[in-house]
């Protein structure tokens, strides 16, 4: 009895498994599972495998962003929660939480031109979400991405200015 019992509760955890990873890989934003993660560095490449993301996206110099703040040289988009973004922000960053994508991006195609320049970000090296803004972007034909990938945290740790949005 304990055998068979032992025997069905295997079978399930292993189908689950397979339709999970299935469900994950055929997803247009499923989860990079191999080779994405360096403990020394953080996201390597964070965006999963059907993503049309390149990595040559992103940049890594705080000086360089902070040239493009100052000079306002691209539209500044902040993908993390509209709470987290109140509390604090890079300068003229706008708010477009990824959690809301679905929802803001009638907003967003309105607002801001296929041909500008972008700069996305959300929290720090280890958040992905900027990537998958980033992605998302892309395949709405925005031509002009970039992703700031040490985030906020980054910008905060050298202690550039930030703006709050107080209540």
């Amino acid at each position: 009895m304990i055998q068979k019992d032992l025997k069905g509760i295997f079978l399930l955890v292993f189908f689950a498994l397979i339709a999970a990873f299935s469900y994950n890989y055929l997803s247009p934003f499923g989860i990079a599972l191999f080779g994405q993660w360096e403990p020394s560095k953080g996201v390597v490449t964070s965006y999963s495998g059907t993503d049309s993301v390149e990595a040559s996206i992103e940049i890594k110099s705080i000086e360089m962003i902070k040239q493009i703040v100052k000079k306002k040289e691209r539209i500044i988009l902040d993908v993390r929660p509209r709470e987290i973004y109140n509390q604090g922000h890079l300068p003229d960053a706008l708010s477009f939480p990824l959690k809301d994508f679905d929802d803001s991006v009638s907003q967003l195609i309105r607002s801001i031109d296929r041909q500008s320049a972008l700069l996305v970000y959300c929290s720090s090296v280890g958040c992905t979400d900027s990537h998958t803004f980033a992605a998302r972007l892309k395949n709405l034909r925005y031509t002009d991405v970039k992703v700031f990938s040490g985030g906020f945290r980054q910008w905060q740790k050298v202690g550039y200015e930030i703006q709050k949005n107080e209540k």
